[in-house]
Formats: structure tokens, C-alpha cells, sequence
């Protein structure tokens, strides 16, 4: 077991506010780790971020991705961040809804602000927007979204130099605010707290945060007068679907930065990144505080689907294809490119249940689009998974090492022939008038099923190998160009008197992908039902 150590750990508050901390991972983390301990200190992105530059960190999560490429190439980070999860931002106010935001606005964000910004220049006594005002996660996200507004005049963010950031600007020109915004500090229970006690005293007041903080207010009873007016933008709405998703990463601060005590333990907190990004932390995520409405989902890995399902059953000798895309479990991913480029996966197989595996000759590198192609031959029955290496999401994070298990394709053990077994026949003394009468034994039924392999599918023909006589329909189906849908193009029927290879021609088939549905019968009438997929250059 790793040594023990006291892990200073300097995060956004959204982790402690949205229960995450306290509710799930100090105590899984205790359970993997005994020894260690952790000091868990919760402010605002951008001062967790500071407090780690000032060497009170030995690691750092934070959800502001522009402050977090800046912190990473400033050197503060020992490599790149990990990617561990994200949640969403909503926009909450009055249950009675003073600017109508709900009615007009409910999925764009933009248009909720504009909405917010109207009213407040209307009627400031009714209608107000809290900002947290702290260059944290969410006061760096609501600046972005000031910037997009359109007819709300705003002004350079005054605790950012970043162009993108902007803040409302009052009637004196930069520096002041209109006064129906209203500037604040705290993290997001703390902000949320006084916009409750806000309309409690009848103003309307508005804000923005994480639904995880929120949702955990609202269940505990500390929030009863406000709803969700805003959140899960449209895709056709400003700034698009991902707008309102809120990414966390984790940062493993440099000890090369410092040269006076105390030094970023290296080892720790690694052992604490390592634990985030662990599939049993990972899993965890989904179920927390419930598997309907969790407040973090997991995003340490890239997320590998199969445009068609692995195989239950093959014979020897078979091919099996698995063509799928790659992509960020992030929605939107890095600059709303969801699909992962270049990224190798490696097909990895297990013939003992999965005690050990071996790759399948090198990594595939997908190709764009995210899509990537694998072929192999299977000989056993085999259990199969893909692994990927740590790779770079983005300039400043990237995704974990992993594996994900595809399932298992199955080799039928053939059922061996029954044998007919003579009965005995009492002996008879023969008479000069009998005539012995041969007795017939009949055969035990033919209950094995056919086996077919080695099948092959070009663009003008078809063939393949029957363990026996019979005849087999093969139903041949194109996919789609978008999509996993199938539509058959034509039948062939071939017949076989013995156990040989044997061909078929059909109608010229066009590029693409297909699925053929085979189905062989033999002589006694004892099917065997089997899909292989191909791919026509």
C-alpha cells in the first residue's frame, strides 16, 4: 500500500456545494486509499487556481477552461489535466417569474439574459441578476454569455483581460452597473442562499449555476422559492446545444515550480487523480445522488460505440468486423467537435474469461469523423475489448488510459454424431417350414446442426463452407449512410449435396457497408442461423 500522505486538494466549490464531496467521494476515496488523508479547500475556480500557482496545492479541480489552458501552459501543471466529469448550468429565479423568462426563453440562455437584463432596466426594484463576480467557473461562463447578448450594453469583464468576458455596464460608463445587476462574492450554495433571500423579501432576483447545487438546495429544504427558468439550450438557440455544459478537469500542480517548501507531493496526488479516474469512481458518478437525475456524469474516457452489435456466435476460421466512431463523452468536446481524430485503439482478445489478454496485431488510429475499422479471425471462443492509451482532448487536458469490454463471441461445440446400436435377437431353432425374418434397427434421428464458415461476401458473388448437405438462404442488407439502419437488397439460395465450398453470384452491390443474415438447413431439416457483416470497397 502507498504511503500515507495529507493531500491538499484546491477545488471549485460546485464539487462541496452539489453534495459531491461529503456524499460520495471522501469516503470511496477513503476506502481505496486507508492511509491517506485529504484537505479539501472549496473556492471559486479562478482562486483555487491562484492558491495552486502560490504552492498551497497538490492538485487542483476546476471547471473554467480558458483560466485551466493558461494555468497548464504557464507550466503549473505537471503534463496535461484529466478529464473527470462534467454537469450543466441553469438559470433559476422567482417561481413567479417576474421577466418571463420560462414562457419566452426557456432553452436559450442568451435569450434569457437579454430577457433578465430588459426587466432589470425596466423595473430594477422588481427584477435583479446576481453574479458571483469571483472569476470562478460559472462567473467566467455568465461572462461569456453577457458577451453574446444582443441589445444589452456591456463592457470589458473588469476582473478579466479576456475579450471573450464582458458584464452589463451601468449608465456612468466602464466601470459601474446598472442596478438591476448586482455583483457579489461566494461560492454557489452561498450566492444561491441570498438570491432565496432576495425574493423572500419580494424582489426578483435571478442567477446562474450548476443544476447538481441547485437540485441538493432544493432537496435539503434551503430553497423553496425559486425555479428553473432556463437551462438545456437549443441547438438552433445562441451559443448552440453545449452552451450551458459545465467540464471538469483535475491538475497535477509541478513541483518544478517551486524551490521552497512545501513542495507539491507528486505521488499523493497522483494517487488522487488516478482515484478520479478510476471506472469504479467513474461508474459511481452515474448514481449520484440518484441514477435519475445525477449531479456529475462521468467523461475520463473516450466513448467507443459499434455501428453493429459484436456477434453472439461464429464459426472457426470467420472473420469478424467492428467498424464504430470514437467521440468525447463531453457534450460538444473540445470547440463543439465531439468525434476524436487520431486517437489508437487497440482490439485486445481473451480466451480463458478475461484472467489474460493479448493484443490483436497494433493499434488502429480513427480516422475523421471518429470512425475506425478493425477486422480480426477468430479460431475459439473469445472474449473481446478494446484498450486506449491517455490522449490528448485538448490543448490543456486529455482523456485517461482504459479499457471497455465488447463481450464475447461463442464457438458451438459441435454435438457429435449418435450412433445406432444393434439390438440382440433371441435365438430361434429353426424348422424346416420357417423362414428367418431380418430384423430392421432404425437409425437414431440426425439432430446436428449444419456449421458454416469461411464466409465471403464480394460486390458480384458469394461463398462459403457447409459441414453437410442442405441449403442455405442468405438475405443480404445495406446500411444506411447515417445511422444503423439495414434495408435488404436481395436473396441468394445455395444447395449443397455433401460438405464442400461452395459459391453463389448476385446482382452487382454497390459500395458500402452490409449485414447478411444466413440461414442453413440440412438434409433432416436442422437449421443453424448466423450474421456476419462486410464491408465493400
Amino acid at each position: 500500500m502507498a504511503a500515507a500522505d495529507n493531500i491538499r486538494i484546491e477545488s471549485t466549490t460546485d464539487t462541496v456545494d452539489a453534495g459531491l464531496v461529503a456524499g460520495l467521494l471522501e469516503n470511496a476515496y477513503k476506502a481505496a486509499q486507508p492511509g491517506d488523508t485529504i484537505a479539501y479547500h472549496a473556492v471559486g475556480t479562478g482562486a483555487a487556481l491562484t492558491n495552486a500557482r502560490n504552492g498551497l496545492a497538490d492538485v487542483v479541480i476546476t471547471h473554467a477552461p480558458s483560466l485551466e489552458a493558461q494555468f497548464v501552459a504557464d507550466g503549473y501543471s505537471l503534463g496535461l489535466g484529466r478529464q473527470i466529469f462534467y454537469s450543466d448550468y441553469v438559470i433559476v429565479g422567482p417561481k413567479d417569474d417576474p421577466a418571463g423568462v420560462a414562457t419566452k426563453h426557456p432553452h436559450d440562455a442568451i435569450g434569457a439574459f437579454q430577457d433578465i437584463a430588459t426587466a432589470g432596466a425596466a423595473s430594477p426594484d422588481t427584477v435583479r441578476f446576481r453574479s458571483r463576480a469571483d472569476a470562478s467557473g460559472t462567473n467566467v461562463q455568465e461572462q461569456i454569455m453577457w458577451k453574446m447578448t444582443s441589445g444589452v450594453p456591456v463592457q470589458q469583464a473588469t476582473n478579466s483581460a479576456d475579450t471573450t468576458r464582458a458584464e452589463p455596464v451601468g449608465a456612468g460608463g466602464a466601470g459601474t452597473f446598472p442596478a438591476w445587476y448586482v455583483r457579489q462574492s461566494g461560492g454557489q450554495a452561498e450566492n444561491l442562499g441570498r438570491v432565496e433571500a432576495c425574493v423572500v423579501a419580494g424582489n426578483g432576483c435571478y442567477t446562474m449555476l450548476d443544476r447538481g447545487t441547485f437540485n441538493k438546495q432544493v432537496n435539503d429544504g434551503v430553497v423553496t422559492h425559486l425555479k428553473i427558468v432556463a437551462d438545456k439550450n437549443d441547438a438552433g438557440a445562441p451559443g448552440g446545444k453545449n452552451l450551458l455544459i459545465n467540464p471538469f478537469s483535475v491538475y497535477i500542480v509541478n513541483p518544478a515550480k517551486f524551490a521552497a517548501p512545501p513542495i507539491p507531493n507528486v505521488a499523493a496526488a497522483t494517487r488522487f487523480a488516478d482515484f478520479l479516474v478510476s471506472p469504479a469512481f467513474q461508474a459511481a458518478l452515474v448514481g449520484f445522488p440518484n441514477a435519475i437525475d445525477p449531479a456529475f456524469l462521468p467523461d475520463a474516457f473516450p466513448a467507443l460505440t459499434l455501428d453493429t452489435p459484436l456477434p453472439q456466435t461464429a464459426a472457426p476460421g470467420d472473420t469478424i468486423e467492428l467498424d464504430g466512431v470514437a467521440k468525447n463523452r463531453l457534450p460538444g468536446g473540445f470547440n463543439n467537435v465531439e468525434a476524436i481524430t487520431g486517437l489508437p485503439i487497440q482490439l485486445q482478445q481473451s480466451t480463458d474469461d478475461g484472467a489474460t489478454w493479448k493484443s490483436i496485431g497494433g493499434p488502429v488510429n480513427t480516422i475523421t469523423g471518429g470512425k475506425f475499422s478493425i477486422t480480426t479471425a477468430i479460431g475459439r471462443t473469445t472474449k473481446y475489448r478494446f484498450s486506449t492509451p491517455a490522449y490528448a482532448a485538448s490543448p490543456y487536458n486529455q482523456y485517461s488510459p482504459s479499457t471497455q469490454e465488447l463481450g464475447v463471441v461463442a464457438i458451438p461445440t459441435p454435438t457429435p454424431e449418435p450412433t445406432a446400436t444393434a439390438t440382440p435377437q433371441p435365438t430361434v431353432s429353426p424348422t424346416p417350414t420357417a423362414t428367418p425374418t431380418p430384423t430392421v434397427v432404425p437409425l437414431a434421428k440426425d439432430t446436428t446442426r449444419p456449421t458454416v464458415s469461411k464466409v465471403s461476401l464480394t460486390r458480384r458473388g458469394v461463398a462459403l463452407s457447409i459441414s453437410e448437405g442442405g441449403s442455405i438462404k442468405l438475405v443480404i442488407e445495406r446500411r444506411a449512410a447515417k445511422g444503423n439502419k439495414y434495408t435488404k437488397v436481395q436473396t441468394v439460395t445455395l444447395k449443397s449435396t455433401a460438405a464442400k465450398t461452395i459459391k453463389g453470384s448476385h446482382k452487382t452491390l454497390k459500395a458500402g457497408k452490409y449485414r447478411v443474415q444466413i440461414t442453413a438447413t440440412d438434409l433432416a431439416g436442422n437449421k443453424r442461423t448466423l450474421t456476419r457483416n462486410f464491408t465493400l470497397k
